[in-house]
């Protein structure tokens, strides 16, 4: 199975995935099906079998944006943890510098796409008393609060405080 591993009789998901950044602002997607359809995301998927997690990033950025980066181009940020179909899920989240001009060109499985300073778009997204608000069940919220945490790490590793992408 595609992105599937088993090391020590655990399988676990591999996942790659871009923090892209322009300035201070992040890219972010709302997905339009599979895996949490309607939340918002970094672009990304699985790893391939004998693929290197960094080129899965760099094809998943292309295949889900459009934009071209090469290996090279990426900082591992940190890694993002958390349960999916009855397995742990790892994504590997490198830091990357969005290329001048460039804009993303989305495919199906993303309805929008938007450039957010990191705290903007954890508070307006990601925020748990929010997310309970509108039916969200727990498990998504956990969700929330671990890509809330890895953007978090992402801007850290970059140089940037919290307080300066705050809205």
């Amino acid at each position: 199975m595609r992105g599937r591993y088993t090391v020590a009789m655990e399988t676990f998901e591999l996942i790659a995935a871009v923090a892209l950044w322009r300035g201070e602002e992040l890219l972010v997607m709302k997905r339009s099906m599979g895996f949490s359809a309607g939340g918002w995301f970094l672009p990304g998927g699985h790893v391939e079998t004998g693929e290197r997690p960094a080129a899965a990033a760099v094809r998943e950025l292309h295949e889900e944006t459009g934009i071209v980066l090469g290996e090279d181009a990426l900082a591992l940020a940190d890694v993002m943890s958390y349960e999916h179909d009855g397995a742990m899920a790892h994504c590997l989240v490198y830091n990357a510098v969005c290329p001048a001009g460039a804009e993303p060109d989305l495919n199906e499985e993303h309805v929008v796409a938007r450039w957010y300073e990191a705290e903007a778009f954890i508070a307006r997204f990601m925020e748990a008393a929010a997310l309970r608000s509108k039916g969200v069940p727990e498990r998504a919220i956990e969700l929330a609060a671990e890509v809330a945490r890895t953007i978090r790490a992402a801007a850290r590793a970059r140089g940037m405080s919290e307080a300066a992408g705050a809205a």
